[in-house]
């Protein structure tokens, strides 16, 4: 089955491994994502609706809600995706919207920080990370990491964190916008398939289809089996 939007394919089932389509659900809402139960003195974590940061530099950016990691150290701010992800052999990327909390006044010694990517991969490989971030600074901006599979692995315990005991610049660091896409180039977010599919027939099942199918007629949304 294949999913139009405005006489645009988005995408179908066999797609997953094309460059583009999200492989991650709920990146939108986050549902579930948390901080590995980390807690404790200035440690935790937030979901927030992406209104809370349209103060921000480079705001208009961000098409998700944002998760903000907070603690006294990078390695009590990871970011568990809450879900697994099967990836044949291949290249492949994950993208994000982030920032720290760091600026000019600040006594912070660094002001940059990266995240790495982990599964149950590194902790068969003696925490080895399947890639690590380009430096995240103060401001909205695109990062990616990028890496290879040499086989076909159900990957679980996904998550991005930086394995240090270095301070976080402002003691917080904020993500959005999560992509996991085939290939080595991060492409504009867009949800998974999954989640626009399951978000329109939600919408079917709970009006009565009325506004389903004002969406279909003002918009062409069709499903091509």
């Amino acid at each position: 089955m294949s999913l139009f939007f405005n006489g645009i394919k988005l995408a179908k089932n066999t797609d997953t491994v094309s460059g583009g389509v999200n492989l991650l659900v709920n990146t939108d809402r986050m549902t579930h994502f948390n901080n590995l139960g980390n807690k404790g003195d200035s440690t935790g974590y937030s979901i927030d609706d992406k209104a809370s940061y349209t103060e921000d530099l480079n705001a208009k950016e961000i098409k998700t809600n944002v998760f903000h990691a907070f603690g006294s150290t990078l390695t009590k701010a990871p970011v568990a995706l809450a879900q697994d992800v099967y990836l044949p052999a291949g290249t492949w990327t994950l993208s994000f919207l982030g920032r720290n909390n760091g600026n000019k006044s600040s006594n912070d010694t660094l002001k940059t920080n990266t995240v790495s990517l982990f599964s149950d991969w590194s902790d068969s490989h003696d925490n080895a990370p399947l890639g690590t971030s380009d430096l995240m600074d103060n401001v909205w901006k695109l990062h990616k990491i990028t890496f290879t599979t040499s086989e076909g692995m159900l990957h679980k315990n996904i998550r991005i964190v930086n394995n240090t005991n270095n301070g976080i610049a402002g003691g917080s660091l904020y993500f959005a916008n999560f992509k996991l896409e085939a290939g080595s180039q991060a492409t504009t977010y867009c949800p998974s398939y999954q989640d626009i599919l399951a978000e329109i027939k939600a919408i079917k099942t709970t009006m009565g289809g009325v506004i389903a199918n004002t969406i279909r007629h003002l918009f062409s949304y069709t499903e091509v089996a």
